[in-house]
């Protein structure tokens, strides 16, 4: 499967960039490269992701899924203020994980199956 991206409303997820080497190595992420996601995706063994801030592009967590678990875990420290649009609702690191965690696992136990199913 290519690379997509998932929205999940405040936060979305979107495939690991070059740009996000640095982001990988502050997360401590069963990812351990960016190569290594790419080849995940392609070969449908694994797909990971960059959470974001829907005003921003840098991330503010990794997520992976495995076939089994969906790991995500924070860039940096977790209670660190995200800087936000002051119409918004102020969000922390932590509130991307956790919220990345609901939509991703929308995406598994929804599109996921459907792609199988349809793809063999």
């Amino acid at each position: 499967m290519e690379p997509m991206d998932v929205n999940g409303g405040r936060f979305y997820a979107r495939p690991l960039r070059d740009d996000d080497a640095s982001a990988l190595a502050e997360a401590a992420s069963s990812v351990t490269s960016i190569s290594q996601a790419r080849a995940e995706w392609l070969s449908d063994t694994a797909y990971s992701w960059a959470v974001c801030e829907q005003t921003n592009v840098n991330a503010v967590a990794i997520a992976r899924y495995d076939q089994k678990e969906l790991e995500i875990v924070p860039v940096g420290d977790p209670e660190r203020d995200l800087p936000n649009d002051p119409i918004l609702e102020p969000k922390k690191v932590r509130d991307g994980v956790a919220e990345g965690r609901v939509f991703l696992q929308r995406w598994i136990d929804g599109f996921l199956p459907t792609y199988r199913e349809q793809n063999g």
